[in-house]
């Protein structure tokens, strides 16, 4: 699903709920298991992830927050975790550049994917003075043949993509803009 094709409120509810009933149900296995410590862990897990979710309002950067936020609905081949330290506001004028690049970059990364192999997405959000950067390490066989999408000479960050035999390093980072 492209971003031009914007989730609706009731998709983005509906798999925030299945993810909220899935944590449910394992929290009830555990319980009835008696493992009370990972009980524990489970919960304290989602409160962290919800913190750092929330976080992201704080990027000021509102539609790279919402791909960043609907990426594991809308790309369900990666198992993905995200942590995000958010100090000072990103630059609200590369929000929309960024997340068409982001979904143009994936859109085809997912097109390269074998249906054979896990894959792995660890997702760093940083916004300090002076500038902002979203990390992507990337787990997983990835076909690299022929090119991948580009921001522009214009666009309002840089990229730094590097390839190993274990994955993908992708790095887009910019500056703020005073106002």
């Amino acid at each position: 699903m492209s971003m031009e094709s914007r989730m609706t409120a009731q998709e983005l509810l509906k798999h925030a709920r299945h993810d909220y009933m899935n944590t449910l149900h394992l929290l009830q296995m555990q319980l009835d298991l008696g493992m009370d410590d990972s009980v524990r862990e489970t919960i304290d897990a989602a409160v962290e992830k919800g913190r750092h979710e929330s976080m992201l309002a704080g990027l000021d950067m509102p539609a790279t927050a919402e791909w960043l936020l609907t990426f594991g609905w809308r790309f369900p081949e990666y198992e993905q975790a995200m942590t995000v330290t958010v100090e000072s506001p990103g630059n609200p004028d590369a929000d929309r550049w960024t997340e068409r690049f982001l979904e143009a970059l994936f859109g085809t990364l997912s097109d390269r994917l074998s249906p054979y192999a896990e894959y792995r997405a660890g997702i760093h959000v940083e916004s300090r003075e002076p500038g902002w950067l979203i990390e992507f390490d990337l787990e997983g066989p990835f076909g690299m043949e022929g090119d991948l999408p580009e921001p522009g000479d214009d666009a309002p960050f840089e990229v730094e993509l590097n390839s190993s035999e274990e994955g993908l390093k992708l790095i887009v980072a910019g500056r703020k803009v005073d106002r």
